[in-house]
């Protein structure tokens, strides 16, 4: 009788733990077609409202050879709008597409989108000393009706965060403490990563006074994308290509927009044109082979999509609820991201012309790291809590007061623990030289690169 309840006692834990694996992996492989599906499904609407722009550029141009200033007018106020309203049609889009893969409503992503609402209701909207709101509107009564599309998204519950938001209060400029490889890197004391990106500091490091203040939060002077899914487009006065006026007519031919044909004198009329932004849409180094830091591809992005500019990050966490005795529930975290791709006669790149053409046919996803998704995540609410809330304190107080189930403020404890650092510089004397920024071929030794998938 003992033996068959031990062997019935191991069955049932071998049950039990055969059927939380199970569920994990189910689980899981929800967790990835919802986040796969919120991404593609942004990223087309951001193909979709690039190619809506790329059309009115079009027609602002038919309207000013026809001399109508008025009509151009309407056109660019339409333009600004989209940079708004495309973006968040698809962070809505994305929310469903979400769902319908099985995945509920996060209430932490929630109140968050609903906290940014109030944020750009009531602070965007505020006047400073001047007289002037702090972000100025890129049209009139935009930061009501942005944060009351905010508000939608919310009000219909939020399933995968937008992880590549790039919001307007956001810290600006470049500091360690904002840098989340940092706390990595204190947790698997990998002790390359310091001799190639922070060397002296781990050299010269005393305590937590040591630290330059972190960087302030810097108003954009003059906002024009969304903050989720943005384009990262800007507005230029005057096209100086007379060129792209053939491109323009036709486009305007094969979309049927107009039977006017544009005049090359369009070029020399100031107006309004809505641009790729050079800094958004450069070459597409991060997913390059060549270089310091090669991106493990098969081989270059073709020339007619070899472009960063728009992209969708979506974040998607979930439970999973074990039954095995004294095991706990299981998060699991997926995060994709997703592109449109587009080209304009032959393999010209969309932004050939820096001009916002009709040019965007296809969406696929992308790997994270090649991807405007900041290595923490935008929507892990965790890093987040830890940047705006606990970062300060630490500052001003040192680590040993900080939150203890913040994952972020126990790697600050660990560095400042003089004795750590002495290990690591220790190390870096005998064996820095094996240190890589990239891994070799087959057989080599040392370095790596951690990649997303």
């Amino acid at each position: 009788m003992i033996f068959l309840i031990m062997a019935l006692l191991i069955l049932a834990f071998v049950a039990f733990w055969n059927f939380d694996l199970h569920k994990i992996v189910y689980v899981k492989s929800l967790s990835q077609n919802a986040g796969d599906a919120a991404a593609l499904v942004g990223a087309r609407w951001q193909g979709i409202t690039l190619n809506l722009i790329g059309d009115l550029n079009i027609m602002q141009a038919v309207a000013l050879t026809q001399g109508d200033a008025s009509m151009a007018s309407d056109i660019n106020d339409m333009q600004a709008r989209l940079c708004y309203v495309g973006p968040m049609v698809g962070l809505v889009a994305a929310q469903q597409a979400a769902k319908n893969n099985g995945v509920f409503v996060n209430e932490r992503f929630t109140r968050r989108i609903r906290q940014h609402a109030d944020t750009v209701r009531f602070e965007y909207t505020a006047l400073g000393p001047d007289g002037l709101m702090l972000f100025q509107e890129p049209y009139s009564n935009c930061w009501e009706e942005y944060a009351d599309m905010i508000t939608v998204v919310a009000d219909n519950g939020v399933a995968a965060g937008p992880d590549n938001a790039r919001l307007y209060s956001d810290f600006a400029g470049g500091h360690l403490l904002l840098d989340v490889s940092f706390y990595d890197a204190i947790a698997g004391a990998e002790w390359c990563w310091f001799f190639h990106n922070a060397y002296e500091v781990l050299l010269n490091y005393t305590d937590f006074s040591w630290w330059p203040p972190l960087p302030g939060k810097l108003p954009h002077v003059d906002p024009m994308n969304s903050e989720y899914f943005g384009l990262g487009l800007t507005k230029r006065t005057v096209i100086s290509d007379t060129s792209v006026v053939t491109l323009m007519n036709a486009l305007r031919e094969d979309r049927r927009l107009s039977d006017q044909v544009i005049s090359n004198t369009v070029t020399a009329v100031t107006s309004s044109w809505y641009c790729y932004e050079g800094g958004a849409w450069g070459p597409w180094t991060a997913i390059s082979p060549f270089g310091e830091v090669q991106f493990p591809a098969t081989g270059p992005v073709k020339p007619q999509y070899d472009y960063a500019g728009a992209d969708a990050a979506a974040r998607v966490e979930t439970q999973a609820t074990r039954v095995t005795p004294g095991s706990r529930t299981s998060q699991i975290t997926w995060t994709a991201a997703a592109k449109p791709f587009g080209y304009l006669e032959g393999d010209e790149r969309p932004n050939a012309y820096e001009l916002v053409l009709p040019a965007f046919h296809e969406v696929r996803l992308i790997p994270v790291d090649a991807s405007s998704a900041p290595a923490g995540g935008a929507f892990d609410l965790d890093w987040r809590e830890h940047i705006e809330g606990h970062l300060p304190d630490y500052q001003e107080k040192g680590p040993f007061g900080l939150p203890k189930y913040c994952w972020y403020c126990q790697q600050l404890v660990v560095w400042e623990n003089a004795d750590f650092r002495l290990t690591g510089i220790d190390w870096l004397k005998k064996f820095s030289s094996t240190c890589r920024t990239y891994g070799g071929g087959p057989g080599s030794r040392g370095g790596g690169s951690r990649r997303g998938h």
